[in-house]
């Protein structure tokens, strides 16, 4: 048993093994200061490039959210706009039906106009609604 010990002692390797793993992680628009500083290293200027790169894409970024909620505020006021004028005109022929013609076609137009209009802005409710919640749960996480 004494040699197997002497054995295994001279057998094994002399020395210390040492592992060292770096993990780092940063979030945002910019890389982390250390890593700017390195571009700065190997190309001068890089640094303030990059920053200004962000800050331009950071205001297109703006511009564009800008430009699509002024859309959506204009494609909302024409759908007002036109749903108006169609609830007038459903309502006008519902009456010049019920007062000339018959009075029962009249009356099913006439809901029929009114039922349109109000499924019409529940279903925007609902989707709103929706939009909302879905918002809400992304931000939280």
């Amino acid at each position: 048993m004494n040699k197997n010990l002497q054995n295994s002692q001279n057998n094994s390797s002399e020395g210390i093994l040492v592992r060292r793993e770096v993990s780092q992680s940063f979030s945002g628009p910019l890389p982390s200061p250390d890593i700017l500083r390195q571009f700065n290293d190997v190309v001068p200027g890089a640094a303030e490039r990059i920053i200004k790169m962000a800050e331009e894409q950071s205001a297109h970024r703006k511009e564009l959210e800008k430009s699509v909620i002024n859309s959506d505020i204009a494609r909302s006021k024409w759908g007002q706009i036109l749903g108006f004028i169609i609830a007038i005109s459903g309502l006008a022929v519902s009456a010049i039906v019920g007062v000339y013609g018959n009075a029962y076609a009249g009356g099913i137009i006439g809901v029929g106009t009114l039922a349109s209009l109000v499924g019409v802005f529940m279903y925007g409710s609902k989707t709103r609604s929706k939009e909302r919640e879905t918002k809400n749960l992304k931000e939280k996480e």
